[in-house]
């Protein structure tokens, strides 16, 4: 297949909007005489005006080659064998073209390429040609690359079109790529929500047919998926696409439940969301703990009420609430212990924002829980229009201090 080529004259992607780290393992690698391609979203975010968070490699070096080449190399992973290219600050992850699926069952074997009973790809070391890596990527946007050595654009998957047709498509037959990987049904909605583009109608059934195949997905890399998905500044329109597909339901089956039954449930989701995009678009880290003690926390507080009702302190049914739900996502989405305990101490503190005699105020004000547990109080507060006073209370005493 002969591949579209956008000229350097024909594009407006430079080597200044790419990182220094990356232009450097571009060059080493060109120079010990390998081909070597910035690849994947990066050159796509390049071309749309958006700003990579990361640039990836592609290289028809071998991962032992890489290696051996650079001295802050270091290889990881078991399902695809990569190479991170350490520099200080920045990760170059530098990936081997990778050839199509055999079909050859001999080729099969624990370290080089193996399904698994569903037909999910557990291994995948099996290396190939541009244009065969380009076609095993999962969108078509996607599969964009950007050759170091003539500054030219190259396009194996009609990617171009899609970025200009602004449309998430599937490379191949959908329900085979999300089978082989269910996770990229939650990168469609995510590069959909995030680049506010359409996901084309065939992989747009094909996940509403398959989303329970999400259970097949390893629950670590899930966690981190979920992480990409509300830190990526258009957590919003992520989200409303994971609920128009059905896949928040396999993802969070009883919450996703639990706020169909109620607007007011899904509208505190929402507005949630709406802050955090606004933290990350005025560049704030929010750390997971955080994100999980707001996005579930009016369910953590119905969960505690039940068990209040039914006599247990709220102190404890806080805690238990808390370790109750995210404990049970465990098999799905594996949420560290110390982010259930984190969140645990977010929800359980609510209890001491209210108006204590003598100093426990001014302890409880210097604690290391207190600045998460108050922007939990605040946005709750505002956002169900209540503990207006204790609100008052709280946020005079902070600026008494940080101005003392």
């Amino acid at each position: 297949m002969e591949p579209v080529i956008l000229k350097r004259p024909e594009h407006h992607v430079s080597r200044r909007d790419i990182s220094s780290a990356a232009i450097k393992v571009l060059y080493r690698l060109k120079d010990e005489g390998y081909t070597a391609y910035i690849a994947g979203g990066a050159v796509r975010d390049l071309l749309l005006d958006r700003h990579p968070k990361d640039f990836d490699v592609a290289t028809n070096a071998t991962p032992e080659q890489i290696r051996k080449m650079f001295r802050n190399c270091r290889l990881i992973g078991r399902r695809f064998r990569l190479a991170h290219i350490l520099f200080r600050g920045e990760i170059i992850e530098t990936a081997t073209f990778r050839a199509p699926v055999p079909e050859d069952e001999t080729i099969h074997s624990d370290k080089i390429f193996s399904t698994g009973e569903e037909g999910m790809v557990m291994r995948d070391n099996v290396f190939g040609t541009p244009e065969e890596d380009a076609l095993r990527r999962d969108f078509t946007v996607n599969a964009l690359f950007y050759n170091i050595a003539d500054f030219s654009i190259i396009d194996y998957a009609d990617g171009l079109e899609d970025l200009e047709k602004k449309i998430i498509r599937v490379i191949g037959d959908p329900d085979t790529r999300f089978t082989e990987d269910p996770v990229r049904m939650i990168r469609a909605a995510r590069f959909a929500g995030t680049l506010g583009f359409e996901i084309e109608e065939k992989a747009y059934d094909s996940i509403c047919r398959n989303k329970d195949k999400l259970a097949l997905a390893a629950p670590s890399r899930m966690y981190e998926e979920v992480q990409k998905l509300f830190f990526c500044g258009h957590a919003k329109e992520v989200f409303l696409w994971l609920e128009k597909s059905g896949l928040l339901h396999p993802m969070f089956h009883d919450f996703s439940h639990w706020i169909d039954e109620d607007k007011a449930r899904h509208d505190w989701v929402i507005q949630t969301l709406e802050q955090m995009d606004r933290w990350r678009k005025a560049d704030l880290r929010v750390h997971p703990s955080l994100l999980f003690a707001l996005v579930f926390g009016e369910y953590h507080e119905f969960l505690a009420q039940q068990l209040i009702d039914s006599g247990t302190a709220p102190h404890d049914a806080a805690r238990e609430a808390v370790h109750k739900h995210l404990q049970g996502i465990c098999d799905h989405v594996r949420v560290p212990k110390q982010v259930i305990y984190q969140v645990s101490d977010i929800m359980s503190n609510q209890l001491r924002f209210g108006r204590p005699k003598g100093n426990k105020s001014t302890r409880f004000l210097h604690h290391k829980a207190f600045p998460d547990a108050f922007l939990y109080f605040k946005i709750s507060s505002k956002a169900h229009k209540r503990n207006k006073e204790s609100l008052a209370y709280w946020t005079d005493l902070r600026q008494q201090n940080s101005s003392s």
